[in-house]
């Protein structure tokens, strides 16, 4: 069964211990004698978290980082406004039934779909899962919501001041609800594809066990140091798979996904990245994200001239006239419309969403 689990959460300044390039040191496994983080995750794990680091890595960080992810998150640690939120962090499920190389590509298409333009800093960790069935991989990453699109001479100290004071400003849209549940959409959207792509006919599902009509208690993982409710929690499970009722599950979630991924043009990477940015940031109407929809139309409607024409020899020139130009944006306009409805989502719906989400430290939210 392919597992499906997406957390975002956010640490204020002061909150965590460590800070922000605690938490760095944590899951990179750098600088194991001063990351507290680690130290509670190797307690809490028996000691199995030192040998479960399988990549790391980072991106977009300012010029005066000089490349060096430890030099960001110390500098966020000592200049980010003391009540905000210093860094954010997201962790996603990459299914073991995928290779190393499509967990690996995944991890890459979660990352470039949502925190290409953010600085930040990534790991893959490949610990034992609880109920000894093998591995459990899994993607964290932690970012800033402070955003640069066009890169300016800023030392660190004016990077980090207030927008109105000349420095970096930061992207609110991280703070509503509807960003949540985009990015959840997204995660799924990219995962089945890329268990589809390696033959394997399972799916995950975004949505809650209600929403997929499925009318049972969902089988969560407790507090990680109460053995006896870590214990109840693995009879359910074990209790699912042995009555068929996870594989009942599994047959309806797979079908599920058949359904979404025929009003697809295509499965592979380019095509699935490309719809799944698109849609998580099509209310935002900067320059940058306008160039990246522009040049994701121009790809799809390549790939669909090509899939339009597949026994035919295509003619060495054509000739596009304004007229015809126009009636093939007006036609990749409808097009574009369908493919996207294809996420299940209604626009109007996530406009001006705002909550709250998880304050708290980022250690208490770690158990697999």
């Amino acid at each position: 069964m392919a597992l499906y689990h997406v957390h975002l959460s956010y640490v204020s300044k002061g909150q965590s211990t460590g800070g922000a390039l605690g938490f760095h040191q944590y899951f990179s496994r750098d600088g194991l004698g001063d990351g507290a983080q680690f130290h509670r995750y190797l307690e809490r794990e028996n000691g199995q978290g030192k040998d479960d680091l399988v990549a790391t890595g980072y991106g977009h960080l300012p010029a005066w980082a000089q490349e060096s992810p430890e030099r960001f998150w110390r500098m966020a640690d000592t200049l980010e406004r003391r009540k905000g939120p210093v860094f954010y962090h997201l962790q996603v499920t990459l299914p073991r039934e995928l290779s190393p190389q499509g967990r690996a590509e995944l991890a890459q298409d979660i990352r470039e779909t949502l925190v290409e333009r953010y600085p930040h800093s990534w790991a893959i960790h490949e610990p034992t899962a609880k109920d000894g069935s093998g591995i459990q991989p899994h993607l964290h990453i932690q970012f800033s919501t402070r955003r640069e699109d066009v890169e300016q001479d800023k030392s660190a100290a004016q990077w980090f001041r207030q927008p109105n004071h000349g420095g970096t400003a930061k992207d609110i849209s991280w703070r509503t609800k509807a960003r949540l549940y985009d990015v959840r959409e997204s995660v799924a959207v990219l995962t089945n594809a890329a268990l589809t792509r390696e033959g394997i006919a399972l799916a995950v599902d975004h949505r809650s066990l209600e929403a997929q009509g499925i009318s049972r208690d969902p089988a969560r993982y407790g507090s990680t140091h109460d053995k006896a409710d870590l214990d109840r929690t693995m009879t359910y499970r074990h209790h699912l798979r042995e009555s068929g009722v996870g594989a009942y599950e599994e047959l309806r979630r797979y079908a599920g996904w058949q359904d979404q991924a025929v009003q697809l043009l295509s499965l592979d990477r380019t095509y699935t990245r490309d719809l799944a940015r698109d849609h998580v940031w099509r209310f935002d109407r900067s320059p940058a994200r306008t160039l990246e929809r522009e040049q994701s139309m121009e790809r799809t409607l390549g790939l669909a001239m090509e899939r339009s024409e597949p026994t035919r020899q295509r003619q060495p020139e054509r000739v596009w006239t304004p007229e015809r130009t126009q009636a093939q944006a007006r036609t990749w306009a409808h097009q574009r419309r369908d493919l996207t409805a294809a996420l299940g989502r209604d626009d109007e719906m996530t406009q001006g969403a705002h909550v709250r989400l998880h304050d708290r430290e980022p250690d208490h939210d770690l158990g697999w």
